[in-house]
């Protein structure tokens, strides 16, 4: 069958402004997604590209689970854990006293505290700091998981990196610190 060629150009019309309305409904329906794709993939190339993240490793106990990680250069332990089920990099802190999620980490894990949710205040090493709490789901690092997490979240710009601190570890079964080595047993 032939058609002319205004029937054509009409065909061909209706085609790509039907993939532009399908592609745009894609992108509002999907926003959140998509939104977390790209901060996710962006942070992985900006925020954390000089740290070297390793992934932990896990040891066989009989029944209990454990990890192992080792220290970076500097002594901290970096490593890639999964808060609510969607990877962060974390540090494992025995010195900071609560889980505190970095800002832009908080955004990754659909957390938007608004200006009057950052209620509490914490002495830190650079001074006063504000949080707004939050509730955390669960945090794994390998085979080891704590669920049910009371944590804050910091303020835009202050911290570059979320902290475990002993909120998370004091839930844990133990933990050992040996030479540059941290073994966490649930």
């Amino acid at each position: 069958m032939a058609y002319s060629s205004g029937v054509k150009t009409f065909l061909r019309e209706a085609a790509s402004w039907g993939s532009v309305i399908a592609i745009g409904f894609g992108c509002v329906y999907f926003y959140d997604d998509l939104r977390s794709l790209m901060t996710r993939t962006i942070s992985t190339v900006t925020d954390h590209s000089a740290v070297a993240v390793q992934d932990p490793v896990s040891n066989e106990n009989g029944f209990e689970r454990s990890v192992t990680l080792k220290a970076d250069g500097r002594g901290h332990f970096l490593t890639r854990a999964y808060i609510n089920g969607r990877p962060i990099v974390v540090m494992v802190d025995t010195g900071a006293t609560k889980v505190a999620l970095s800002y832009e980490d908080a955004d990754r894990l659909g957390l938007r505290p608004t200006e009057k949710d950052f209620t509490l205040r914490a002495n830190t090493a650079n001074g006063i700091a504000r949080g707004a709490p939050v509730n955390i789901g669960s945090v794994r690092i390998g085979d080891v998981e704590v669920k049910n997490l009371r944590g804050s979240i910091s303020e835009p710009g202050t911290m570059s990196i979320t902290l475990l601190g002993m909120e998370f570890i004091r839930r844990l079964e133990r933990f050992e610190m040996r030479g540059r080595e941290l073994t966490l047993v649930e």
